[in-house]
Order: C-alpha cells, then structure tokens, then sequence
C-alpha cells in the first residue's frame, strides 16, 4: 500500500516527526495556556492583557528608580542606572519626591514631559530609604509610560505580542488541532508498519525485549515513567518558575513532555507488535497466573477472552467510556468541592494529561481499524470485480481483521477453483458433445445403410443374411449407449438407489467369470484367479455390482493384449474386501487415472474399439453408491483397478 511506511529509515523518519509533532503540541498548549492567564478569550482579553504586562514590567523599573534615590540621597552617582531611562532606548519616565513633594530625581528628558497628556499609563509608588546617615527618607516614586511607544525596548515589545497574540488566539486552537491529528496520523502510521510481517510463521513471537516483556509489567512501567515526569512538572509549577521566568518554565516543560512522548512512542510501537503477534493478553502476568491455575485443574486447553468482534468492540468502548466519564465526574467534585471553587483550583493539568492519554490510545486503536477496514474494503471490492490475480498485503491486519482477510483469501481460492473446474468442465462438455455425435452417428448410419440395400430387394439370401447381423449388432451397441447414458442422466440427477443384500464376492465372482469364460477365449485372454477359501460376504446391491463388473471385465475384452493373463483377486482385511483386476493394455497408457474416469474419455482416441468412454465412470459411480471405494492405477501398459467393500456386519465381529 502507498501509505505505508516500510523500511528502517523511514521509520526512524516517521519517529521523529512524531516527536517534533508532539512537541509542536506541547508548545501551541503552552502558549494557549499563557494566553488564557492573560485573559485573551475573554471579553476585555486586550485590556486586561497590556494592564497585567506593565504591572509585571514596571515593578521591575520600580526597584531600578529606588536604586537610583537611594544613590542621590547618599551623595553617590546615578548616571549609569539613569542611561537606562534614555528616552531614545526607553519609554519609561520617573518621577521621585520627597515626602513634602519636592522633586528629588526625575529620569532624562522628562523636563518637557506632561503625565496627564502624553502618559499612556502611569502608577504612584511610596518608597522608604535610609542614607549613609541612618535617617530615613520617604516618598512617592511616579512611573509612566509614553503613548505610541516610541521608543524599541520590552515595552513595546510586549504590546506587539499581544497584538499578535490578538491575532492568533483562535487559529492556534485550530492549529493545535492539526498538530494532534497530524501526530495521531504519524503514530498510526508507525504503527501499522511495525511488527509481523506477510508469510510469517502465524505462531512466531516478537524478537525485541521491548515486546518480551509482560504487558501489565510494562504498563505499570510506563505509567511510573509519565506520573513521575508529570510530578516534575507540577513541582516546577508549585515552585513559583512558571511566575518568576515563564521562558524557563516552558523550556522545562518541553523538555519533560519530550520525554512523556518518547514514552508513548515506545509504548504504541511495543502494543502495535503485540497487537499483530495475537499475544497482548497472553503475555501478561494476570494471563499467565490464570493460565496456570486452569492448567492445574484440566483446563489448559480452554479459551480465553474468546469474545466475537462486536463484543470486543463494544467492551473497549465502553470500558474507554466509562473511565472517561469517572475521571471527569472525579475532577467535576474536585473543583466544586473545594473551599474557595476558582477555576484556577482546578487540577487541569491532570485532567488534560488524562484527557491526553486517551485520546492517543483510542485515536491510535481507531486509525489501525480505520486502516484495516480501508483494507478489507479494497480487498472485497477487487473480489467482488472478479481480481483474482491481486495479493493482499496482510502485514497491517490484526485481531479479526486478519481472519476476515484469510477467509477473503479462502473464498478467492475458492473462485480460482471454481472458475478452473467451470473451464474443464465446459471442455469436456464440448468433447461430450462431440464424442456422444460421434457414438450415436456411426451405428445409426450403418443401420440406415443397410436397412436401405435390404429394403431395395436387390441382394442375395447370404448377402441379407449378413446386412441383417450388421443391422442387429448396431442396434445392440446403439442400444449399450442409450442404456449408458440413461443411467449416467440417472446418477447425475441423484435419482438411483442402491438395494443392499449380503453376498459372498468369492462365490459371486466365480459364477460371473465362468459366465464371461467364452468372450475371455474369443480375445485369447487366460483369466488367472487369486480367491480365499473361506466366503467373504459384503453389504451391496447385486445388480449394480453386476454391472460394475461387466464394465471391467468389458473393458479388458476390449483394450487388453491379446494371449496375455488376466489377474482376478479378492483379498479380506480387517474390516473390508478388496477385489482387483489387472491386466496388460494393448496399447501404451497415455492418460492419468482421472482423465480416463472422465466421462466419454478413452485412451483409444481414434474410438475404433468400439466402446463409448462411459465404463469406468459408471463403473466408478456404482460402486460409491454401495459404500464402496473405486481406485484406478495405470504404470505404462499395465492397468489396475481395485474396488474397496465394507465387510458384512457379521464378517467384521468375527473378525
């Protein structure tokens, strides 16, 4: 398939571009939540915003200006801390009084500079300072900031973020929605192409360790590994990072949620392996001790989750379900239960890595069902339009999917089968056909032949004597076809029935050989018998096994060299009787066994030989119709046949 991932660099590939996709996320998350502190989907989001940013930023200029009076009233300079509020690099201006409102300090250029007209915001701050003497000054500290933001400092720069951040507040939800379905796309992806490969031994294990190990074991592992990273994270939370350097705060972040989706990598490659192997269950530890107490009590062989596939289907949906709803009802009482119910007591970050993990795992199962039912669907429609030629690759199948797909293979041999047994049978229609046109003309042509010079009156008494033996013979062998096709139409139509009685084959043989002794002589064939003395009495129907009988013994007459032996003989077993004929064929044995029961097949292709191809069929047909089992053998010119009966009831208990 186009989309799948094959080799080993384009694997590692497709690894790494789920990772760089799962920190996209974690970093589009991160700033979502940023923009949600700063109130940005909220109705005075811009407001609220630049208010909140100069609070954060001009506390920090508030401790450089009380440096700067402190400095003044101990007599010592300034310059270097006032250059930072030159109104070419900066858009703050100070100003400092005394406690009687005497101006003390003010920032560079701020002679010309009139607060209630070209403030964009301003803030009055107390301060309290002591001198080299010990006496104590107070006073107030004036900080604004100037409209239009002439200047290129942090100032400037924040409100350029927020109004981008304006911009984007809801396309990045739209592109952190993206990002997760692409990452979705990719681990699927990974994970369709890892593990069992077409043609594999169906009862191999994975080689890695990875896959080795027990998948409730590995679970706990995993979940140890993505609670304590977790931890880490709300520890850097706790710790006050995330308000004092937000920068760093989202560096370390990143950095563990790295390590979360490397986790989950592994996990998802290690669970698409054993999902393809059949062992998820199996290797458990759980699994494993049940296995083993059935064991102790017989029960080893029995079935374990056995479920059909909706059964499967709707216990993991509703188990996914069901824990999602718990989870959330848990964190829901959390948050109203608590004494002060703010949003910001709510414990998301928990619930979105709960709500994370979900989504992953059942995102994942989803896309390799997707998958394979795409699958499935392309592989039925190409057996529905008659591509019997195509092979399905099955690396990607599972679970009931890959039975699905195995039964589509069975019913696609099927049809191969089907469509190669409709072909021969439409040529041995056509050479039926042919054959049969060929059987009823020559005799029927003879008899109107010579029914024409009998009937014109101008032949001899010898002469009609003659036409009228042909016309007799004809009509005899005419009559033998006809006879041999009505019971062929009866057997095909199911509408013969065998009379069961018990006879002694022995006796039953010999009477039957003693009857064919003259056509025997007349082809200079030495009849040669191998019977038991005691009876051998089987369950069959007399007259079929008559017929059965002169077929063989006709077809011998006919295609045996002429002063060869024929072998005849009945040998018991332990619960059956085996009669065989044997003899040499005048003319070397082209055929296999199967084309020469097929009906209307002869070796004789010329069919001078004057039989009809319909002996050995019949002959076949008979003798399964008493139970019995009709085996051909051929080895150049010598041709067997041995005819298989169920000893008589009372035969096999005295046997």
């Amino acid at each position: 398939m186009k989309y799948m991932i094959k080799s080993l660099s384009d694997k590692i590939t497709a690894a790494i571009v789920y990772l760089i996709l799962a920190e996209l996320v974690v970093a589009m998350f991160l700033a979502i939540d940023c923009m949600a502190d700063y109130r940005f989907y909220e109705a005075d989001r811009g407001v609220y915003a630049m208010e909140e940013t100069l609070r954060v930023k001009t506390g920090s200029d508030f401790e450089t200006v009380e440096r700067c009076v402190a400095q003044t009233l101990s007599g010592e300079g300034c310059a270097a801390l006032l250059a930072q509020f030159d109104p070419e690099i900066s858009n703050v201006v100070f100003f400092a009084t005394d406690a009687d409102g005497t101006p003390l300090l003010q920032s560079p250029g701020a002679e010309d500079f009139d607060p209630a007209a070209q403030a964009a915001y301003s803030v009055t701050h107390p301060y309290s300072l002591c001198d080299r003497t010990g006496a104590v000054h107070t006073g107030t500290i004036t900080l604004c900031i100037r409209k239009g933001l002439p200047a290129r400092d942090g100032y400037r720069l924040a409100a350029g973020l927020i109004r981008m951040a304006e911009i984007i507040r809801y396309p990045i939800l739209g592109l952190l929605v993206v990002l997760v379905l692409a990452s979705i796309l990719v681990l699927g992806l990974l994970m369709s192409s890892i593990g069992r490969k077409s043609g594999k031994d169906p009862d191999a294990t994975p080689d890695r360790f990875i896959d080795k190990i027990p998948f409730d074991a590995l679970l706990l592992i995993m979940a140890a590994i993505v609670g304590f990273v977790t931890m880490l994270i709300v520890l850097t939370s706790v710790a006050d990072i995330k308000a004092t350097n937000l920068v760093l705060w989202n560096a370390i972040v990143l950095l563990l949620t790295f390590i979360i989706a490397s986790t989950l990598l592994l996990f998802s490659i290690t669970l698409a392996t054993r999902i393809k192997y059949g062992h998820v269950y199996r290797n458990t530890l759980i699994f494993k001790a049940i296995a083993g107490l059935r064991k102790k009590r017989g029960k080893a062989n029995e079935g374990y989750f056995k479920v059909p596939f909706v059964g499967k289907a709707l216990i993991t949906i509703g188990s996914a379900a069901l824990l999602e709803i718990l989870m959330t009802l848990y964190f829901l009482f959390q948050y109203r239960t608590h004494e002060a119910a703010r949003l910001s007591e709510f414990k998301f970050t928990y619930y979105a890595i709960f709500q994370l993990l979900v989504i992953c795992i059942i995102g994942s199962l989803f896309f390799m069902m997707t998958i394979n039912l795409y699958h499935l669907r392309v592989s039925s429609k190409r057996l529905a339009q008659g591509d019997l030629a195509h092979e399905d690759d099955t690396n990607i199948l599972f679970g009931d999917f890959r039975e699905i797909s195995e039964d589509f293979e069975d019913i696609k041999d099927d049809m191969i089968r089907a469509l190669e047994e409709k072909n021969r049978s439409t040529e041995m229609r056509n050479e039926l056909i042919a054959n049969i046109s060929h059987d009823i003309k020559t005799p029927l042509t003879s008899i109107i032949n010579y029914a024409d010079i009998v009937s014109s009156g101008g032949c001899s008494e010898e002469e009609l004597k003659n036409y009228l033996g042909v016309i007799s013979h004809q009509s005899q062998k005419l009559n033998g076809l006809l006879q041999s096709l009505i019971e062929v139409s009866k057997l095909n139509s199911g509408n013969l029935k065998a009379t069961f009685e018990t006879l002694d084959i022995v006796l039953y043989l010999s009477q039957l050989l003693d009857e064919c002794s003259s056509a025997f002589a007349e082809k200079d064939l030495e009849p040669e018998t191998d019977f038991p003395e005691e009876a051998v009495r089987i369950r069959c129907d007399s007259s079929m096994l008559w017929r059965v009988f002169e077929n063989l013994i006709g077809n011998i007459c006919k295609y045996a060299l002429a002063g060869t032996r024929v072998f005849i003989g009945v040998k018991r077993t332990a619960d059956c009787a085996e009669i065989t004929f044997r003899n040499t064929s005048a003319q070397r044995i082209t055929l296999t066994e199967e084309e020469l029961l097929e009906r209307f097949r002869r070796n004789d292709r010329s069919r001078s030989s004057g039989g009809n191809g319909l002996g050995l069929s019949i002959a076949r047909s008979f003798t399964e119709l008493q139970n019995g089992k009709f085996d051909l053998h051929v080895d150049g010119d010598l041709f067997k046949t041995t005819l298989t009966f169920p000893l008589a009831q009372e035969e096999a208990e005295n046997e």
